[in-house]
């Protein structure tokens, strides 16, 4: 068994290793952008005022632009590779700065590994493909810019018969050990309109990702920090897929913010969502109350690095899935204080063992520690868990989750993982389980 477990890992490192340098090859986003820092875009002129309304989260289209391409320090650069990434980012550049249209690639892949399983599967392996852009279509030196955001999808899973996603069903925990690396055929994930007035009113609508819209937490990025679904999507609120939907968010002060939606409750990716929304018209509701204490000043149009909030919800009853209606509540508090981000959440629903969610009471807190051997974008996370199974019957699980995010070139980086799973509350007779998992990503 050990010695099939190194084969694994062998070749699934050789084969991400593989992946990243043939991106490294063709990806785009390097020492142009480094030369160009203080000239990157019209936006970030207008951005000047730190005040400015964003409507960005952490794993947003738009904040995971920005994350991209910030400068990064890494380990080594691909010889001969800024002949190919050079003109791209001149010419990314120059759609920035003349349109406002700002396009990106990236190629995520993921492999898991349990140590035990009452199933008869103890691996998952996908990748996700995605392009994405947004286009600032008025307004781009105003404080009440129109914004079009767009996002193409195709997941598939790769070397295993189950994708990662399904993982936690063969090792008896109630939620996912990874929430986003499942079969998608291609699909138009995301086509949404965003505008904002005066820097205090903004208004989305379209198909868009509610998971990167409310319960702000600057570590719920699944292809960069956080893996598993309490940390990285804290599945105690029932988002929607990616669907149709609205929100609405107002600023009475540049640190308050009051956000209020309405979603389709049978999201699906990969469809338009018409049908679902108007014929069966389950919906989602939520609204959220939050404040930014201003411990860190903010860096203008970017997410904040403190943030406390309150987020209230309801979901009708979803006759298709023979899901009950539900409500719930959740509290979260992180800050970034130097080098550190230590967090504290809580979350419950009133569903019951038929309701929209798999847990009734979840706690979890944790830290991720910047700047680790002195690169700025390396960062170490570690999170825990407590959650109450919305069956009562279930005993309660726990859980240890850990990554450490090595940027390795500028455009690629490499995340291992280790979870635990402590107590699966449908393995009764295990104490715990690991979850061992790498991720590759690159950008351009």
């Amino acid at each position: 068994m050990r010695l099939r477990m190194i084969d694994r890992w062998t070749s699934v490192l050789l084969v991400a290793g593989c992946v990243s340098f043939t991106g490294a090859l063709d990806a785009s986003v390097v020492l142009a952008e480094e030369s160009s820092a203080e000239s990157v875009s019209a936006e970030p002129k207008a951005a000047a005022n730190p005040d400015r309304m964003t409507l960005a989260n952490p794993g947003s289209i738009y904040e995971q632009f920005e994350r991209d391409r910030e400068r990064k320090d890494h380990i080594f650069q691909v010889p001969g590779v800024d002949l190919v990434t050079e003109p791209w980012s001149d010419f990314r550049t120059e759609l920035d700065e003349k349109f406002g249209f700002r396009p990106a690639f990236s190629f995520t892949h993921i492999y898991q590994w349990a140590s035990d399983t009452v199933g008869l599967k103890e691996q998952g392996s996908a990748y996700e493909l995605n392009l994405n852009a947004t286009w600032t279509v008025f307004g781009r030196k105003t404080e009440s810019p129109t914004m079009v955001g767009f996002e193409f999808l195709y997941n598939q899973k790769i070397g295993t018969d189950i994708p990662p996603t399904a993982l936690y069903t063969q090792i008896g925990s109630v939620y996912p050990t990874t929430i986003a690396f499942d079969d998608i055929d291609p699909s138009v994930g995301q086509l949404w309109l965003q505008q904002i007035i005066a820097d205090r009113f903004g208004l989305r609508i379209g198909k868009y990702y509610p998971l990167d819209a409310y319960d702000f937490f600057p570590l719920k990025n699944f292809r960069m920090d956080f893996v598993d679904g309490v940390q990285s999507a804290n599945l105690v609120i029932p988002l929607p897929d990616r669907g149709l939907g609205g929100f609405a968010e107002y600023r009475p002060e540049p640190n308050i913010y009051v956000r209020a939606g309405l979603h389709d409750a049978n999201a699906d990716t990969e469809k338009t969502g018409f049908s679902s929304l108007f014929n069966n018209g389950d919906l989602f509701k939520i609204l959220e109350v939050g404040i930014d204490p201003g411990f860190v000043e903010r860096i203008p149009g970017r997410a904040p690095s403190g943030d406390i909030h309150a987020t209230f919800w309801q979901q009708d009853k979803r006759n298709d899935d023979n899901i009950d209606k539900a409500w719930g509540f959740a509290f979260s508090a992180s800050q970034r204080i130097g080098r550190l981000m230590p967090f504290i959440r809580y979350g419950y629903s009133d569903g019951g063992r038929f309701g929209p969610t798999p847990m009734s009471h979840v706690v979890n807190l944790g830290v991720a520690i910047d700047g680790i051997f002195d690169q700025s974008n390396d960062r170490i996370g570690i999170g825990l868990s407590w959650s109450h199974p919305a069956n009562g019957d279930l005993d309660d699980q726990g859980a240890v989750d850990t990554f450490y995010h090595i940027q390795v070139t500028p455009q690629i980086a490499v995340t291992p993982s280790v979870q635990v799973i402590l107590n699966p509350a449908l393995y009764p007779n295990k104490d715990a389980v690991w979850v061992l998992g790498i991720r590759s990503r690159f950008n351009f």
